[in-house]
């Protein structure tokens, strides 16, 4: 059959072979591909960063959950809020309490238990991480157990979401691919400086 001027001739289908070449010769240049990237500074940088801020992260929640330094305060006055639940006796749940120190500082406690409150001068504790020295969490004189803070409350949130976002991304070796890595980084990045500025 001639050729026709203006019509694309007919491609040939490769074989099972051929398809299997070219799908072998692609694997093999993303393996080479990601190799070079892999000794590139530019990896160990960003996988270094990620690693640390992970660290830091759990520092965190370990301090919270875990020993941390505590440094003692004493109180200038304290006011209580109420929650909506109620004793049979009538004594109604203290939500939380604000405690504002002689230095100038309020710190407002969690509570959500059925507490007799302290007096308005009493001394009381706030525990800091080791590292960034976060207030977390904090002891009441004549109240046993540690209580979150307020303030502690957006810092335990991004650190438990990028941890999992994190464990998710390196099971599935998202570190591993310059795009994802990145991605992975800015937002390393955002939730450091956040945590930072909280």
């Amino acid at each position: 059959m001639a050729f026709e001027p203006g019509k694309r001739p007919r491609r040939t289908p490769l074989s099972s072979e051929d398809v299997a070449h070219v799908i072998a010769v692609k694997r093999w240049r993303e393996f080479k591909k990601l190799q070079r990237f892999k000794r590139s500074g530019h990896f160990k940088l960003l996988n270094l960063f990620n690693v640390l801020c992970i660290f830091v992260y759990f520092e965190l929640l370990f301090c919270y959950f875990g020993p941390c330094h505590y440094q003692v305060h004493y109180s200038a006055k304290r006011t209580a809020r109420y929650g909506y639940f109620y004793t049979p006796a009538g004594r109604p749940v203290v939500a939380d309490i604000d405690v504002h120190g002689v230095d100038g500082h309020v710190y407002t406690y969690i509570i959500d238990d059925f507490i007799d409150l302290p007096p308005q001068r009493f001394r009381f504790t706030i525990g800091k991480d080791f590292l960034l020295q976060k207030k977390l969490k904090g002891t009441i004189e004549n109240l046993d157990g540690d209580y979150r803070l307020f303030s502690a409350s957006p810092v335990l949130f991004l650190c438990m979401f990028v941890i999992a976002i994190f464990l998710f991304a390196f099971s599935f070796d998202m570190n591993q691919k310059a795009y994802s890595l990145n991605a992975l980084t800015v937002l390393n990045v955002l939730t450091f400086t956040g945590i930072l500025c909280l």
